[in-house]
């Protein structure tokens, strides 16, 4: 409960702002009175309690628990209990140490005892008892606000922020039942209060950087350092980019803006101003609405968003969870996903079965679903002790991969779109253009699993990579796909030439999609790589050698032999 932290939550910084203990009835010199004055006679003139005194005509201790007030003795008590003026909000104090948090044997009715600071038990009112100028905290109790915290006497209440919001040290603010420094301060070394300096996100991230859940991220346009500790521009102006690259809009160095005569033969001009490869134009027709979409939205938190479940039920609005890699339809052991996980591909595979489902491409059927997790978050055949993944991959549910879109075939199951050998020996990669790809739907797809903002990678062969960054490109043009795909940057990685990332092979027969979790990002002292420079692994960039990767041996489909 915030209010009850108001010195807890950012250590001894505040540990010396209430070190009075309460007082109570006695207190002469905080009440004003004088011991020969009855303080409770109406008739005494000198009273100034006295409503009939035209010098004083309103009772200044007549604000009950979890009214607004500018110092204590605007607050009301009883024969046990003073009133105290905290942040702004009425109180009272309790008669004795709380006996346990919440308790209300030291408190009058509606009241309930907390301690402020040590050796300060406090009585906070119920909101179900008083009307609170604060706010309602999570236990119920009325707690300060940041206008009532801006509104109380430092010499007169019996604790007041001296100049930070809600009760949080000085060039800080609250937000939710946290302090964050202002704009040009950051947390100090020893964590306790906030210093002069380059503040970047919220919650004390790098700069250049904004904090989503419990992990800071690049702000749009920035990527992270090479150390992996801060997040900077690829570049500033074309003089930071070689090769005839030029810095675009998005602060990245890219191909100078294209003209319709720049492109090479099988390439076109897009209006993005890319060079994209040449594959036709989108399918035709308007963009239907789609109101049936399952929600893409995970809440609980990580508890319950990070939690491993089965991919039920198996056949849905778009997808298909089949059994494969020696599973059975009584047993798809390797069939986990975290819970966000499974949202996000209902989400997608539902958007593409609506929005394409006047299109003449493809075969239009359902999405197949392969290797996930298997239920103790162990990579797929752990548990008959043949791991089919690099390590650091498919583990904890994170990881999925999925088939992509085709035509020309019977259904979207697990299978190579395209030549993938160099004689008789198996390249396990793409060595000429996808022939079976459906193009429009899998771009589709890829482009909204972008509108997760848990989204890591999406890996794809190097022949798919070029084909689906300009189809995402033309169906943004018009107007089939919106949102963030549409933005700087996607989050797709392709290697044409093995350049150790782990994309290059082992991706002809199906995409790969990776999440984070809602409290991944800045740990340790490094962010999280999103985007297309990620690897296929989190935990490295290197991968077995091809003649002994586990996955050579996945998505190969049955066959009888002839005699």
């Amino acid at each position: 409960m915030l209010a009850r932290l108001l010195v807890a939550v950012l250590g001894a910084l505040l540990a010396t702002a209430c070190t009075v203990p309460p007082r109570d009835l006695d207190d002469e010199e905080r009440r004003g009175r004088d011991d020969d004055e009855d303080p409770t006679d109406p008739t005494d003139p000198t009273d100034p309690t006295d409503p009939t005194d035209p010098v004083d005509p309103v009772d200044p201790g007549s604000v009950s628990p979890g009214g607004g007030c500018v110092a204590d003795v605007d607050c009301a008590e009883d024969a046990a209990h003073a009133g105290l003026c905290v942040a702004g909000v009425c109180m009272q104090t309790a008669s004795a140490a709380c006996s346990e948090p919440g308790s209300s044997a030291e408190c009058g009715a509606g009241l309930r005892c907390w301690e402020l600071t040590d050796n300060a038990p406090i009585c906070w009112p119920s909101c179900d008892a008083f009307a609170c100028a604060g706010t309602c905290d999570t236990d119920g109790a009325c707690v300060p606000s940041t206008t009532t915290a801006a509104t109380c006497d430092q010499e007169a209440a019996f604790y007041c922020p001296e100049t930070g919001s809600g009760g949080c040290p000085p060039n800080s603010h609250l937000d939710g039942e946290s302090c964050y420094c202002d704009d040009g301060y950051v947390v100090n070394a020893a964590g306790t209060g906030c210093e002069p300096g380059a503040s970047g996100g919220e919650g004390g991230c790098p700069p250049n950087s904004h904090l989503e859940g419990d992990g800071c991220y690049c702000n749009d346009g920035f990527q992270v350092n090479t150390a992996g500790t801060a997040c900077e521009h690829a570049c500033e102006g074309d003089g930071d980019c070689t090769g005839g690259l030029v810095c675009g809009a998005d602060f990245t160095c890219q191909e100078p803006p294209c003209t319709e005569d720049s492109c090479g033969a099988g390439m076109l001009c897009s209006t993005s101003g890319r060079c994209v490869v040449d594959i036709g134009t989108p399918p035709v027709g308007t963009p239907p609405t789609c109101s049936d979409i399952p929600s893409i939205t995970c809440t609980g938190g990580e508890a319950n968003c990070g939690q491993l479940i089965a991919f039920n039920p198996r056949q849905g609005d778009g997808y298909w969870d089949y059994p494969l890699n020696g599973e059975t339809e009584a047993n798809q052991y390797r069939s986990f996903a975290r819970r966000d996980m499974v949202a996000l591909i209902k989400y997608a595979s539902a958007s593409v079965r609506c929005a394409a489902a006047g299109w003449t491409v493809g075969n239009g059927g359902r999405l197949g679903l392969g290797d996930m997790s298997e239920q103790t978050g162990a990579i797929p055949g752990t548990s008959i002790g043949e791991p089919g993944h690099p390590e650091g991959t498919h583990v904890d549910g994170h990881d999925m991969d999925i088939a992509y879109f085709q035509e020309g075939t019977a259904d979207n199951t697990l299978r190579p779109i395209c030549d993938h050998t160099n004689g008789s020996a198996d390249a396990y990669h793409c060595v000429a253009e996808p022939d079976s790809l459906d193009v429009w739907r899998t771009a589709l797809f890829i482009a909204k699993l972008h509108d997760s903002p848990q989204l890591r990678v999406i890996g794809v062969d190097g022949k798919v990579g070029p084909l689906v960054e300009s189809a995402i490109d033309q169906l943004c043009t018009s107007g089939w796909v919106t949102g963030p795909a549409c933005g700087a940057g996607l989050a797709l990685a392709y290697e044409v030439t093995d350049g150790g990332a782990g994309w290059f092979a082992f991706h002809h027969h199906h995409l790969h999609v990776s999440i984070l979790s809602q409290d991944d990002g800045y740990a340790g002292g490094s962010l999280v790589t999103r985007g297309k420079d990620a690897c296929l692994s989190l935990v490295g960039c290197g991968r077995p050698a091809l003649d002994v990767d586990p996955r050579r041996t996945l998505y190969r489909p049955l066959l009888t032999r002839v005699r």
